[in-house]
């Protein structure tokens, strides 16, 4: 038996694959432990969405290599790096294993084996879901991998097979969920709005939400995840009607728009123009009362000059999002975007503030609306 830490860095989806090799190593006799000092073995769940981030992860890699190989420990590394850097990662730590998201049911091998093990190949599991133990918020991955190929993502190389869970193990899975104390579930996934197209043959994202919260009993509230706006024409009047009909679903939607330019958009390999996503907007806020909206921005793609940057920041204050998750561009190896020319550091920070400032100015106007307010909610910690 062997005493198991993981450390997991990322998205939801990560924090899953953490869950699925904590049961298969417990169902193997091996026991997860909370510090890296109680392990025999180390395994760090890599996320490399971005530059920053990737450094954060080469850094903290070289701090565990020194302290396993001065303790006698093993060091994995699993996660999207582990997929997208491996032969990096065989000179950032050549004695590390490494474990693909893909096989994240196969952990067991390589923490049983002498050997250093290399993971890579493979498709994952189908209805293969991990559930976080222990929270009051659970995300459930419905999906991983998407139909779209945007020039700036490196994640697409890491999950690049769309897999949809059958919509009975999605709802097993948030049934397990809520009688093990959830009050929130996050259905979850790279791109929710592709959902059931690999398993079905059509998107089956509303039927599964019906299914859900017919289904499913419990005191318990269901956030949808993120939908690429290419995919809401199909979805939309379901989307509509579900969130017009359930108590049990946040009036919330996340749809990134990435920019407010045509140019930039087909630059992104974003399938879809300002105009068409405009609408969606508008008919959502139109048929669904006091529905929140999210989106994602990006500043200084390349190609992006002043006149794209301004009309991005022309639709922040246009549509008033709930929320915006602003990030300035950051060049990943693999992708289209890399081989640009790029936008200079000063320009892409000069962006960002003047994006952030739009952002905050549109945030106060909207948040001034709950105002005097009463609303039902749920402690979730």
């Amino acid at each position: 038996m062997a005493r198991v830490y993981i450390e997991t860095y990322g998205c939801a989806l990560n924090k899953s694959d953490e869950a699925i090799m904590a049961s298969v190593l417990k169902e193997r006799g091996h026991r997860v432990v909370s510090s890296v000092e109680d392990a025999d073995v180390v395994v760090v769940n890599t996320c490399i969405v971005r530059l920053d981030t990737e450094y954060k992860m080469i850094n903290r890699i070289k701090q565990l290599r020194i302290y396993c190989k001065s303790t006698g420990k093993k060091l994995v590394i699993a996660g999207c790096m582990a997929k997208t850097h491996p032969y990096s990662l065989s000179i950032i730590a050549p004695e590390a294993s490494l474990v693909s998201p893909q096989n994240v049911d196969k952990i067991h091998l390589v923490v049983e084996s002498s050997e250093r093990l290399v993971l890579l190949e493979g498709a994952r599991r189908r209805n293969l879901i991990g559930l976080v133990e222990g929270s009051r918020v659970v995300p459930i991955p419905i999906q991983e991998g998407c139909l779209s190929n945007c020039s700036f993502c490196i994640t697409k190389h890491a999950r690049r097979q769309l897999l949809s869970h059958s919509i009975e193990a999605v709802v097993d899975s948030v049934r397990k969920a809520v009688e093990a104390g959830a009050v929130e579930v996050e259905l979850t996934g790279m791109d929710l709005g592709s959902y059931g197209i690999d398993l079905y043959g059509k998107r089956k994202l509303v039927e599964l939400i019906e299914r859900i919260v017919g289904e499913v009993r419990g005191n318990y509230m269901l956030r949808i995840g993120m939908l690429n706006p290419e995919h809401m024409s199909e979805l939309i009047d379901g989307i509509i009607e579900v969130l017009r009909s359930s108590r049990r679903i946040y009036k919330f939607l996340h749809i990134p728009l990435q920019s407010g330019s045509d140019k930039v958009l087909r630059l992104m390999g974003r399938r879809y123009t300002v105009d068409y996503y405009r609408e969606i907007v508008r008919e959502l806020k139109k048929s669904v009362a006091d529905i929140s909206i999210a989106t994602d921005i990006i500043v200084g793609h390349p190609g992006e000059d002043e006149e794209d940057f301004e009309e991005t920041l022309r639709i922040i204050r246009e549509l008033e999002f709930e929320r915006v998750h602003l990030s300035g561009y950051s060049m990943r190896p693999l992708t289209l975007s890399a081989s640009m020319p790029q936008i200079d550091t000063s320009t892409k920070k000069t962006r960002l503030k003047k994006a952030l400032e739009a952002i905050v100015e549109v945030g106060l106007k909207v948040r001034r609306k709950y105002l005097h307010n009463v609303v039902e909610g749920f402690v979730t910690e």
